[in-house]
Parts: structure tokens; C-alpha cells; sequence
């Protein structure tokens, strides 16, 4: 009889996209994935687009030294972009071609490539090409992804024009979700790099292996069953919830979580207006200030940039809030069920 030590070992790729919101849950599925035996080698496209990203990496990588990284060496473009993420994420989509060999020449070969949803159109094309499992992490919520799978047929009929701030959008057997959740650029008639490939990955994730979702059942039970009854659309690979993703080592010392753990249950208010939406500090103030004197407890999240590089000062000194307003990280357990059977199938590959 064979040893533990004779069996092999699952060995994964994962390669993620710009922005914290996706690189986060990549480095929590990489160590996890890790917890679980998995040999791991972490791609990080170079240069990255801020400084957040480049401390999370460092962090990580001091914290599991077994994870082997792999740089990648992004192209420049001559053309740039208002939007600095979306500018990044378009250099790593053009550069997806020189994938190729840099995965061929990984060793021991390797059992499943796990990539982000917004590289899927010119990630997949290549994963084929070398007979390489490719899996999808979608790391946004299943309810979003009934739209991501729905938007390429949404934006070649008429379901999108003329709508009010009040309209809502028909997502096929899902219930009605008000245009105020769908990201702009994807309401715009004109075409735009975010439009164009929402479309293009949508269309290709469908020849993915599988796709995982960094959700779970009992909160998104619904949105799930008829994403994977066929419902949303057909012939779509497996969808499994492997969330919530717990926080790896490296992230757990940077969260004060202390006082929000000693406040009574419901007693707190969340404030935040996404990852990407940065206020003006007037903004900020003026919120902070009225969230102070409405005397509830609160948690907020502040952002008065996109990115991160240029800032010199810390924010709640620059508006002369300081314990007032926090910033805190919730998380929970993680699903097994799902995620254990991708393993055992990778350590047969």
C-alpha cells in the first residue's frame, strides 16, 4: 500500500486581476487551497496598480512561504485610461498571450489554472490550447453573476434602452434588479473597455471548466439553484459556492476588530459606498461629522482615492477624524464541500 507521502499532490495556478476586490479573494483561496495540501503557485502581473495590492502580495508571500510566486511581466500599451483599474486590467488581458509558456514550463505540471471572471475571453483561448483545466473565480456575488451571464443577450436587444432611474432590468427566470445596482459603464449605449468586456467574458466563461463563487448557499440559495438548474442560461459549466473565504494570516493583523466585537448584536451601521467610489474630503468630512452626531454606532469604510500611490498622509488625520470613524472586515466560515471535490479531482489529473 502506497504511503501519504507516494500520492500526488494537486498542484494549482491562480491568477487574479487588478484591484483589491480581486486579489483579495485570490490570496484567501490560495490559502486555503494550501491548508488542504494543494501545492500552489501564485502569478502576480508586474507592475501592480497600487500600493495596497503590492503590501497585500508581500504580506502574503512572508506569510506562506510554501506558495510559490510567479511574476508576470505585463506589456505596455500605448493607449491609456482615465481609470487606472480598468487601465490595469487591460494590460493583463493584453498580455495573456505570453501565459502560454510561462505555465507550460511550471513543474510538476499542473492539475487546474484558476483565473479571474474579467481575464476569461483571452484566458480560456490559451488554457485550451495546452489542454489545461481552467476554473473561474467569480468574486463578486451570484446575483451579480446572473447579470454577467445575461448582459451579453441583454446588450443586443433593445431590454436596455430608455430606462429611468426607477426602471429595473429583466434577467431571465431571476427576479427584477433595479438599474441602480448595474454598474455604469454598462448602461452606456456608446462602447467602453468595461462594456466590451463584461460582454466578451461572459460569453467565453461558459467554456470554463467550472466556476466557483466566493458566496454561500443559505444566502444566496436562489440565485444559485437557477444559475446551476440552467435557468440563467444553458450549458454552463459547474457554479460552486466556496465562500465566504475566510482571512489568511497576513490580513488578520491588520483588522481592529476588537471594539466591534464588544458592541450588542445588531447595534452597529455599516457605511460604505463601494471600492471603487471615491469621495472628496469635503464629502467625507461632512458624512463623518453627521454620522458622529446621529450618536449610533458605527463602522465605516473610507476611500477618498482610487489609488492609493499618491497618498502622503493618513485620512482620518487629514480630516480630523480619529476614533470616530473605523475601519473594519467582516468574515465567517468558509463552504468544504464543493471546494473538496475540485481537489480530489485535481489530484488526479
Amino acid at each position: 500500500m502506497s504511503s501519504s507521502r507516494d500520492q500526488k499532490l494537486a498542484h494549482v495556478a491562480l491568477l487574479p486581476s487588478a484591484g483589491m476586490g480581486h486579489l483579495t479573494p485570490f490570496l484567501r483561496l490560495a490559502a486555503l487551497l494550501t491548508a488542504r495540501n494543494v501545492q500552489v503557485t501564485f502569478i502576480t502581473p508586474h507592475p501592480t496598480v497600487s500600493l495596497t495590492e503590492s503590501h497585500a502580495l508581500s504580506g502574503f508571500f512572508a506569510s506562506f512561504p510554501q506558495v510559490k510566486q510567479k511574476q508576470f511581466h505585463l506589456l505596455p500599451l500605448e493607449e491609456n485610461s482615465a481609470d487606472p483599474f480598468f487601465y490595469h486590467m487591460q494590460l493583463i488581458k493584453s498580455s495573456c498571450h505570453l501565459l502560454s509558456p510561462l505555465l507550460s514550463a511550471l513543474t510538476p505540471s499542473l492539475s487546474g489554472f484558476i483565473t479571474d471572471m474579467t481575464l476569461a475571453s483571452t484566458v480560456i483561448p490559451i488554457t485550451q490550447a495546452i489542454s489545461l483545466p481552467n476554473y473561474v473565480l467569480f468574486t463578486s456575488s451570484a446575483k451579480m453573476m446572473t447579470l454577467f451571464l445575461s448582459y451579453p443577450t441583454l446588450a443586443g436587444s433593445k431590454a436596455l434602452d430608455d430606462l429611468d432611474e426607477t426602471d429595473v432590468i429583466k434577467i431571465r427566470n431571476v427576479e427584477l434588479m433595479p438599474k441602480s445596482l448595474v454598474p455604469p459603464p454598462l448602461l452606456q449605449k456608446s462602447n467602453n473597455f468595461f462594456k466590451n468586456s463584461f460582454i466578451e467574458d461572459g460569453r467565453k466563461v461558459t467554456e470554463s471548466c467550472g466556476i466557483l463563487l466566493n458566496t454561500f448557499v443559505s444566502f444566496e440559495l436562489e440565485s444559485l439553484r437557477k444559475i446551476n438548474d440552467g435557468q440563467v442560461l444553458e450549458r454552463l459549466p459547474s457554479v460552486v459556492a466556496i465562500g465566504p473565504l475566510p482571512p489568511c494570516n497576513s490580513e488578520k493583523s491588520q483588522l481592529q476588530l476588537t471594539w466591534l466585537d464588544d458592541q450588542p448584536a445588531g447595534s452597529v451601521l455599516y457605511v460604505s459606498f463601494g471600492s471603487r467610489t471615491a469621495l472628496a474630503r469635503d464629502q467625507i468630512r461632512e458624512l463623518g461629522e453627521g454620522l458622529i452626531k446621529s450618536g449610533s454606532r458605527f463602522v465605516w469604510v473610507v476611500k477618498d482615492k482610487k489609488v492609493d500611490k499618491e497618498d502622503s498622509e493618513e485620512l482620518e488625520e487629514a480630516l480630523g477624524i480619529k476614533e470616530d470613524a473605523r475601519k473594519a472586515v467582516g468574515f465567517g466560515g468558509s463552504s468544504d464541500k464543493g471546494l473538496t471535490e475540485l481537489i480530489s479531482m485535481w489530484k488526479h489529473f
